[in-house]
């Protein structure tokens, strides 16, 4: 591998690092929003979908920081 592809790759890396910060902002968010519902309403529908959305944003953060993993392998 020369030096410019092991630029991009570490360019990716940052860049996915960035989005991984990003989408955790957002797990927070929606994990304060539910924290502060009453908890008839976090056993509604709204709250069931709250849990849901929570679960498939952690999911894909753990997918972007095995990419990363992934990529670091590479260097």
């Amino acid at each position: 591998m020369n030096k410019a592809r092991r630029k991009q790759i570490q360019d990716a890396i940052i860049r996915i690092e960035s989005l991984t910060s990003f989408v955790q902002g957002i797990l927070d968010d929606e994990q304060e929003a539910f924290d502060n519902m009453p908890e008839s309403l976090q056993e509604s529908d709204n709250g069931m979908a709250s849990q849901e959305a929570q679960d498939n944003l952690e999911s894909a953060i753990e997918s972007l920081e095995e990419a990363i993993g992934c990529l670091e392998e590479i260097e």
